[in-house]
C-alpha cells in the first residue's frame, strides 16, 4: 500500500463514528442494500481499460507488472512524492506551481549551492531569525493582561489588572518579573519611514504629489473637499508626506472559538489606486449630520459625553472624517436587506409586515411580495446563467434562494446590481415598487463608480430620495413596517456628501482589510494565546515585506519562471503601439475561399470581412484574392483581457451583443493592418419591458428552424476598438433563449431601446 493510499484511508477513518456500537461483523441481509439488488443497464456503454468486439468473449488480462516494478526515474519518483504531499496537505494549485518552480531552480543551481558553507534550505524559524538579525524592522514587546483586558504601557507600574484583578507577572521563586502574557506591536511611523528609505518605493509614493485633478471629476480621495482644505491649511506641503487611512474591525478565526481579534489596518493613499487594491430606525431622510462641535466638546443630549479622541488630529474634519464603506454599507448592508425584503415567502420572516393594533399582520398588501414558486424560478435562472458570466465578474452567481451560507459581501453586491434589476424586479406586484427598487439599484451602482461628476452625484441623490420616499409612503399606508428604516437606509442619503468630501467610495473601501483578515484568520493557530500569535505574525509579515522591498529575491536567485511573454507572443498595430494588442496563440490562414477558420467556413469569413470594409470605408465592389489572416485567441485592450467571451459592440451609435469566435489581423486593400474580431451576433436586441435601461437579447430568432433545418448564425467582422464592454448574460425566466445583459459596475443608457441595433446594419 502506498503512502497516498494510507492517507486516503486515514481520511475515511476520520468520518467513522466512534460512538457507533453496531456489530461490524454482522451481515446485512436486507435486499435493499445488497449488491444483487442493483440492476445494471446493459445498453449503456461504460468506459474501461479494454474494449470488446461483438465476436469476442468478455475476457481481459490485466498486467500488474506495468506498475509493480519500478520503472520511474528518481526525478519522476520525487515528482510523484511531491504530488502526494500536495494532496495530503491540501496545497493550492498556485502554491504547487510555485514550489515546483522553486525546486527546479534548486536542481539547476545545485553545484553552486553545495559550494557554499552549510548549504541547506532552512526551516521557517531559522529564516525568521536570520531576517531579524539583518533587518532593522522589529516589533516591540509589551506586557498584557492574561485575560486580554488591557495592554500595560512602558512606564506603567501596575502589578495587577484594574479590570479583572489578575496579576501582571507570573509567580516566580527567583523574584524575577516575568510577564504572565505579552504581545508585540509595530510602529506604523517606523514602517512608513522604512518605505520612504527605499528609492523605488519612494518614487511610487510620489503619486499624491505629482497627480493633477481634472476639473469637475472625482476619481480619488485627493479630489475630495476635505483633502483640498487640508492642503490650504498648509498640510501635505512636502512631496514625501504620506496620506493614510486607518481601518478597524473585529473578527474570529474559529466558528466556536472563544477568542476575538481586532485588526487596525492602514491604507496608504499615496500609492496609485491600481496598487492599493482588493433595533434603531431612521425614517427621517433629511436628518443632518452631526456638527463638528459635537465631536470636539460633546453633546449629552445626543449621548456624546466626552470629546472624540480623533479631534486631536490636525486632519479631523467632522462626520466626513469617518467616511462610508461600500462593502459593508452597499454590498452586505443593502444587498442583504433587499434579499430579506423579497424572500418573506421563502423565509417566513414577518418583521417587515405591518402589524395592526390587534397584533395581526397585513400580509395581503405587502409591496415586495413574490410567490415562493417564482423565487424558485429566479433561483433556477441564476444557476443556468452562470455559464454565460465571464471571469471579469468577481461574484459567484450562486443560487442564494436555495442556500445563503457562505455568501460573501461581493456576492450580495452582484445580487443587488445585476440579478435584482433583471430577474427580481419583473416579479414584483406593481410598477411603483418596480421603479422604486430600480432607483435604489441605480443609485448604488452610481455610488460604486471610480469616476464621478457633480451631475452624477445629483442623479444619485435623486435615486435614493425616490427609494426612501416610496418606503415612507408605504409605511404611512400601513402596508410596510417601520422597521425597514434601518441605519443602512439612512446612510444612503449621506453618500453623495461623503463622496464630495472624501472622493469616490471605491478609493477607501475596506476590501483590502477584509482580505488581510482572511489571511490572518487562517494563520492564527493558537487557541490559548491567539493575541500573542497574531502579534508575532504581524512582525513576521513586516520583516518579510521589508526584505522583499530592499532585495529582489527572485531576481537574485534567478528563479525559474514560466516562459515570459516575448515580442512574438503578441501583435500591436504599427501606428498605435499603445492601443489594443492581439495575444497568442496565433494561427495563420491563407486561402479564405477554401479554409475553415476556427470552425467557420472561409466564405462566411470573407463575406463578413468585405461587409466590414464597406461599412467602415464606404467603398463597395472591392474584391480581394488570397490574403493572409492571422487568427489570435485573446485581445488586450483598456487593461482588460478579452477571450472567447460575450462582448457588447457599438456600430453607428447602435449596440449589439455577440460572442467573439476569434480575433485576427488583416491587411486592407491599401496595405494598412487592422485588428478585427469575428463575432457571432445575437439574433434580436431590445430593452426589458419593466425598464428600458436593461438590455435584453435573444440567441436565436423566433423562427429557429426553416424548412426543416436550423437557421444559420449571423456573423460579423468588427474592429476591436468597437468593443465597449465585456458583459454577462442572465437568463430570462419565460424564454431559455432570451437573456438580460449585465456589465461589471456599469450603468447602461436610460433608454436602450432607442439605440438598439439590428442585423441589417451589418
Amino acid at each position: 500500500m502506498t503512502e497516498i493510499d494510507q492517507s486516503i484511508l486515514n481520511d475515511v477513518d476520520m468520518y467513522h463514528d466512534e460512538n457507533d456500537t453496531s456489530n461490524e461483523d454482522e451481515s446485512v441481509s436486507n435486499s435493499e442494500y445488497t449488491m444483487e439488488s442493483m440492476e445494471l443497464d446493459n445498453t449503456i456503454s461504460y468506459k474501461c481499460a479494454c474494449n470488446f468486439e461483438d465476436s469476442e468473449g468478455e475476457a481481459h488480462i490485466y498486467d500488474s507488472s506495468r506498475i509493480s516494478t519500478n520503472t520511474f526515474t528518481k526525478a519522476e519518483l520525487m515528482s510523484i512524492h511531491l504530488s502526494q504531499l500536495m494532496l495530503q496537505h491540501r496545497i493550492a494549485r498556485a502554491a504547487y506551481r510555485d514550489i515546483v518552480q522553486f525546486i527546479n531552480t534548486v536542481i539547476r543551481d545545485h553545484d553552486d549551492i553545495m559550494m557554499e558553507p552549510g548549504a541547506k534550505i532552512s526551516h521557517g524559524e531559522t529564516v525568521d531569525a536570520l531576517l531579524k538579525s539583518k533587518s532593522s524592522v522589529k516589533g516591540h514587546e509589551y506586557d498584557v493582561c492574561s485575560s486580554g483586558c488591557r495592554l500595560y504601557g512602558i512606564n506603567d507600574d501596575q502589578e495587577s489588572c484594574v479590570d479583572c484583578g489578575k496579576p501582571r507577572y507570573k509567580t516566580d521563586p527567583d523574584q524575577s518579573q516575568t510577564p504572565a502574557a505579552s504581545m508585540k506591536l509595530m510602529s506604523v511611523g517606523d514602517m512608513l519611514s522604512q518605505m520612504l528609505a527605499d528609492p523605488a518605493t519612494r518614487e511610487l509614493l510620489c503619486y499624491r504629489a505629482n497627480r493633477e485633478s481634472v476639473a469637475g471629476q472625482l476619481t480619488d480621495i485627493f479630489d475630495g473637499d476635505n483633502y483640498k482644505q487640508l492642503v490650504q491649511q498648509g498640510l501635505f506641503s512636502n512631496p514625501d508626506d504620506i496620506a493614510i487611512g486607518l481601518y478597524t474591525d473585529g473578527f474570529v478565526n474559529q466558528k466556536k472559538g472563544k477568542n476575538s481579534y481586532t485588526i487596525i489596518h492602514c491604507i496608504i493613499f499615496n500609492l496609485d489606486p491600481s496598487i492599493r487594491r482588493h433595533g434603531m430606525y431612521f425614517d427621517d431622510i433629511s436628518a443632518r449630520l452631526r456638527p463638528l462641535e459635537d465631536f470636539k466638546v460633546g453633546n449629552p443630549s445626543k449621548n456624546i459625553y466626552q470629546p472624540s479622541i480623533y479631534t486631536q488630529l490636525s486632519t479631523f474634519s467632522g462626520s466626513s472624517f469617518f467616511a462610508l464603506d461600500e462593502l459593508h454599507l452597499i454590498a452586505r448592508g443593502i444587498g442583504k436587506f433587499v434579499y430579506d425584503l423579497i424572500t418573506v415567502t421563502l423565509t417566513k420572516e414577518t418583521k417587515f409586515y405591518y402589524t395592526h393594533p390587534d397584533n395581526t399582520l397585513n400580509t395581503t398588501e405587502y409591496p415586495f411580495h413574490i410567490p415562493r414558486a417564482d423565487l424558485v424560478t429566479i433561483g433556477n435562472c441564476i444557476t443556468s446563467s452562470r455559464k454565460y458570466i465571464p471571469t471579469s465578474f468577481q461574484g459567484s452567481f450562486d443560487n442564494v434562494f436555495a442556500k445563503i451560507d457562505g455568501t460573501r459581501a461581493v456576492d450580495w453586491l452582484y445580487f443587488l446590481l445585476y440579478l435584482v434589476p433583471t430577474l427580481v424586479v419583473p416579479y414584483l406586484p406593481n410598477r411603483a415598487v418596480k421603479t422604486a427598487l430600480l432607483s435604489l439599484v441605480k443609485g448604488c451602482a452610481l455610488a460604486l463608480q471610480w469616476t464621478l461628476t457633480s451631475e452624477l452625484l445629483d442623479e444619485m441623490e435623486l435615486y435614493f430620495k425616490h427609494w426612501h420616499s416610496f418606503l415612507y409612503q408605504q409605511v404611512q399606508n400601513n402596508t410596510l413596517s417601520r422597521s425597514v428604516f434601518r441605519p443602512v437606509q439612512h446612510y444612503l442619503v449621506h453618500i453623495p456628501y461623503i463622496i464630495k468630501q472624501q472622493g469616490p467610495l471605491r478609493c477607501y473601501s475596506t476590501r483590502s482589510m477584509e482580505r488581510v483578515i482572511g489571511v490572518f484568520s487562517k494563520l492564527i493557530k493558537s487557541k490559548s494565546k491567539g493575541g500573542r500569535n497574531a502579534s508575532f505574525l504581524v512582525e513576521r509579515f513586516a520583516i518579510h515585506n521589508y526584505t522583499s522591498t530592499a532585495i529582489s529575491i527572485c531576481d537574485e536567485i534567478n528563479l525559474i519562471w514560466p516562459k515570459p511573454y516575448g515580442r512574438e507572443s503578441y501583435m500591436d498595430l504599427p501606428n498605435d503601439p499603445s492601443g489594443a494588442q492581439l495575444w497568442e496563440p496565433f494561427h495563420q490562414f491563407v486561402n479564405l475561399n477554401d479554409d475553415s477558420v476556427e470552425g467557420v467556413g472561409g466564405p462566411s469569413v470573407k463575406e463578413a470581412l468585405l461587409k466590414y470594409y464597406q461599412r467602415t470605408t464606404g467603398l463597395t465592389g472591392h474584391e480581394f484574392g488570397d490574403s493572409v489572416v492571422v487568427v489570435a485567441a485573446r485581445l488586450w485592450m483598456d487593461s482588460t483581457v478579452y477571450s472567447s467571451c460575450i462582448n457588447r459592440n457599438v456600430i453607428v451609435h447602435s449596440w449589439l451583443v455577440g460572442t467573439v469566435q476569434f480575433y485576427f489581423q488583416h491587411v486592407d486593400f491599401y496595405g494598412f493592418p487592422h485588428f478585427l474580431a469575428f463575432v457571432e451576433v445575437m439574433k434580436e436586441h431590445d430593452a426589458a419591458g419593466h425598464d428600458s435601461s436593461v438590455p435584453i437579447v435573444k440567441q436565436w430568432s423566433q423562427s429557429t428552424h426553416t424548412l426543416g433545418h436550423q437557421t444559420q448564425p449571423t456573423y460579423a467582422v468588427i474592429s476591436v476598438n468597437n468593443i465597449c464592454h465585456q458583459v454577462g448574460l442572465v437568463q430570462y425566466p419565460p424564454n431559455g433563449n432570451q437573456f438580460y445583459v449585465i456589465a461589471p459596475y456599469y450603468i447602461f443608457n436610460n433608454n436602450m431601446r432607442i439605440t438598439k441595433g439590428n442585423l441589417s446594419i451589418l
